[in-house]
């Protein structure tokens, strides 16, 4: 079988002449980024792919740096940013070009930057609607914020103003707060990392509130926070996130799984340091109540405590009276007491005193009758024997001498009026003039130990003058050591 063999170029030429009524016309294309590389000008491979993820088309195509610098600036009018990453969805108008070396491609003339919007749009609202129907929605809220938080995380970029605009806010309110800064992108590719990582070293802390903040900026600008690993981890958070992303009319991804949102720095400060404020008036309405119903109290009181104190005089002196008449009669007693106990040490004295002098006279007689027979009995004895005789005599009578026995007569006198004092000193009314008190309860029993008494007792104490009534507050025991 013969088979014709064409040349390339012919077949190259073939299929530019089909194609020569395509050229020059321009259409609109719907695709995916991929393998985009910007040089000056922009080039990357258009994909259309199912939804799983199988590529259904794909072609080059290069948009010249004078086109992509126009579409930037129709782009940045429309108040977003032109975003060519891998992965994003464009409408891009294209001319479509054959080369016979590189063959078929398209050319990007023009970008729809409300195609870009409603893209942003979309991808917000398919993460709002899987957070929703994962239950996200309100679970960050379950964590109580303290009445008057004052260690706050900041999540934030330091450089930004919506970090000056935060911190100047809080510190012109003059209420002390604690700012624990956790520096991160707000916009950008790194967005997501970066403030996970914020949330993380954050979570570490002993924080009242976490502030995720950024001043604004276009929706493009805003939507790098329209992040679902972002409001999941915000969801599951174990603090409670306030956010001021900058949205001024659609509620952000964040902003709905935070426990509140703001639209700006100021306005989340503001609504922190109005907590105090709030509580300062709280405050001072109190204390002017408190003041009022104290004094009120105070009067009542002062009246009920002039009855009580009239009542208390009367009655106290009702029972002054009763227990000084109780006293006299134990004092009676106790001196009756004292008095025949000295009798009785009188009585023994005095016999002892009379027995002691019978029988120093009956040895001093002794004494002499043996004086006087040893004389007889010695008769002429030798001189030595009688002076010895006599100087033992002489010793004898010295001892038996009325005068020792005086003496110590003398000495017992003193014993006995030392026992006396001792006895005297025993009377409880000397015990009284020295400063100490007799304590008695209720039932007119003397108070010898904290074990008798308990909280509540009244009690009676007799000093030298008088008496004193008092209730018991509390008994403390004393150890030894």
């Amino acid at each position: 079988m013969s088979r014709r063999f064409h040349a390339l170029s012919a077949i190259t030429d073939r299929i530019s002449e089909l194609l020569r009524p395509a050229f020059g016309k321009t259409f609109w294309v719907r695709a995916e980024i991929s393998s985009g590389s910007e040089r000056g000008h922009f080039f990357c491979d258009l994909v259309e792919s199912d939804a799983r993820g199988s590529v259904l088309a794909k072609m080059r195509c290069q948009v010249w740096a004078s086109e992509l610098a126009r579409i930037r600036a129709s782009f940045k009018a429309a108040g977003i940013d032109l975003v060519l990453e891998n992965g994003t969805q464009v409408g891009i108008e294209c001319e479509l070009r054959w080369d016979a070396r590189y063959g078929l491609s398209l050319v990007g003339r023009d970008m729809d930057p409300a195609f870009a919007l409603g893209e942003l749009e979309l991808k917000r609202r398919r993460i709002l609607e899987a957070l929703e129907r994962d239950g996200l929605f309100g679970r960050n809220a379950r964590h109580p914020v303290p009445l008057l938080p004052n260690r706050i995380g900041l999540v934030t970029s330091r450089s930004s103003a919506a970090f000056q605009d935060f911190t100047k806010t809080l510190r012109d309110a003059g209420h002390g707060f604690r700012i624990f800064m956790a520096d991160a992108m707000m916009q950008g590719p790194d967005t997501g990392r970066s403030v996970l990582a914020a949330l993380d070293a954050l979570a570490r802390l002993p924080l009242d509130l976490v502030v995720i903040t950024r001043g604004g900026g276009s929706k493009t600008d805003l939507a790098w926070l329209d992040d679902e690993a972002i409001a999941r981890r915000i969801a599951d958070y174990p603090l409670p996130v306030w956010t001021a992303i900058g949205h001024e009319i659609d509620r952000g991804v964040l902003d709905a799984v935070a426990a509140a949102n703001f639209k700006t720095p100021t306005a989340v400060a503001e609504a922190i340091a109005a907590r105090f404020e709030t509580l300062a008036l709280h405050l001072e309405d109190a204390v002017i109540r408190l003041r009022n119903a104290w004094q009120r109290a105070r009067d009542s009181e002062r009246e009920h405590l002039s009855r009580v104190r009239k009542g208390l005089r009367q009655g106290s002196r009702k029972l002054l009276d009763q227990r000084r008449s109780e006293l006299r009669q134990v004092a009676e007693s106790v001196r009756a007491e004292v008095l025949h106990r000295l009798g009785q040490e009188r009585g023994r004295l005095g016999t002892a005193q009379v027995s002691l002098r019978a029988r120093a006279r009956a040895s001093l007689r002794e004494q002499r009758l043996r004086f006087r027979q040893a004389t007889i009995g010695l008769g002429r004895g030798s001189r030595s024997s009688l002076r010895v005789a006599r100087e033992r005599l002489l010793v004898q009578r010295r001892r038996l001498s009325l005068r020792r026995l005086m003496q110590r007569i003398d000495a017992a006198r003193e014993s006995l009026a030392r026992r006396e004092q001792l006895v005297r000193a025993a009377d409880p009314a000397m015990a009284l003039r020295r400063g100490f008190s007799l304590t008695t309860t209720a039932s007119g029993a003397l108070v010898r130990s904290v074990e008798m008494l308990k909280a509540g007792d009244a009690l009676s104490t007799r000093v030298a003058d008088g008496s004193v009534e008092s209730v018991v507050r509390a008994t403390r025991r004393e150890t030894d050591g």
